[in-house]
């Protein structure tokens, strides 16, 4: 679906560069306590991103490292705390993309792709191969999303090559993310760019997100929204709906359980007795969080193996083999993918068939 353009908003001075140059693409994520954001950031290196304009929110680690080890590639700028994480989010990331298209003109690069960090971007085939293929009157580059299928509760971006694609059980969003041609295009919501759009077909590129992946980043950012968000009708998305009330759950059968220990502790004169007791007070409701994410998103695609595609991208490390959870607790090998989706440089020459 199109939409007529819109005027486009008033950017600094392009820099000019040459006719023959190959056309360049930059990232814009907005970041909270990223998961290996070293492996992620050199990811988007790997895959050829001239620039990566991140905003940092409460994680001075990521600070850190990038003045350490990634200066003159990215950009950041340093966000305070929010007090309604959720439902600002987006009103920030899209006031950081546009920032953002102001910097890709400053640089010179020819488009940019909002991502979050736990989202990577993927060819399948060269990215001027993808980019030669636009029309030239589209100005907004539509990715389709799929949802990562975990095979552990330490899966991750660097081990996970399922995902789903049946977007009618997504846990998350559905409406993909999007790249826009810098210069003529602005922000529009999170998950997309004013302008025309043009949806780019699965088969040359993909959105690939690791939503709650591995088992503690679902865990510290469920525990983090259960702590501040306190509007939830508001929310489109069940799954997190229902995390935020199993973390709440958690948190307050904790705080009882300490007010209980406390009281027992009081009268305990063995500091051992008393480290015990802490000790007990820390782990508790860990299993039960860990069932709700096993049950909600580890068994949540089983069902459904004909939704599951393999992809072979940049980020993998090769994992060791090993048996999938399947629905009752039964172990057995991975269902055979609906298609093999490659990286560009593993490309099989038999192309892609995703209706097998």
């Amino acid at each position: 679906m199109c939409m007529e353009p819109s005027s486009p908003p008033t950017h600094a001075r392009r820099v000019k560069r040459p006719t023959t140059a190959a056309p360049s693409f930059a990232i814009a994520t907005v970041t909270r306590n990223p998961h290996r954001f070293g492996a992620w950031l050199d990811y988007y290196r790997r895959l050829g991103a001239a620039h990566v304009f991140l905003a940092v929110e409460q994680s001075p680690d990521v600070v850190a490292y990038c003045e350490a080890h990634a200066a003159g590639f990215v950009t950041l700028s340093v966000a305070s705390e929010q007090s309604n994480p959720y439902f600002t989010l987006i009103d920030r990331q899209e006031a950081h993309v546009n920032a953002a298209l102001a910097g890709c003109a400053v640089h010179g690069v020819d488009w940019l792709f909002h991502v979050d960090d736990d989202e990577l971007l993927h060819f399948c085939e060269p990215w001027e191969e993808v980019v030669r293929r636009v029309p030239r009157d589209a100005d907004c580059l539509v990715l389709t999303n799929v949802e990562a299928v975990p095979d552990h509760a330490g899966s991750d971006f660097t081990t996970i090559s399922r995902f789903f694609l049946d977007d009618d059980l997504f846990l998350c969003y559905v409406n993909g993310k999007a790249g826009g041609r810098v210069g003529s295009t602005a922000a529009s919501g999170s998950h997309r760019f004013t302008g025309v759009e043009w949806l780019v077909p699965l088969e040359s590129a993909m959105l690939m997100h690791f939503e709650s992946c591995p088992y503690g980043r679902w865990r510290d950012k469920f525990m983090h929204y259960a702590s501040l968000q306190r509007k939830m009708s508001d929310i489109p998305f069940r799954f997190y709906v229902d995390s935020i009330l199993a973390c709440r759950r958690v948190v307050a059968e904790r705080r009882e359980r300490e007010r209980r220990n406390e009281r027992s502790a009081a009268g305990l004169r063995s500091s051992r007795r008393t480290g015990v007791a802490r000790k007990m007070r820390l782990g508790s409701g860990e299993a039960a969080l860990r069932g709700f994410w096993r049950r909600r998103k580890l068994l949540h695609y089983t069902a459904h193996p004909g939704a599951i595609v393999t992809v072979r991208h940049l980020a993998l490390r090769d994992p060791a083999p090993g048996r999938v959870e399947t629905r009752g607790g039964r172990g057995g090998r991975a269902a055979p993918a609906a298609a093999l989706l490659c990286h560009w440089g593993e490309r099989r020459k038999e192309g892609l068939n995703l209706d097998t």
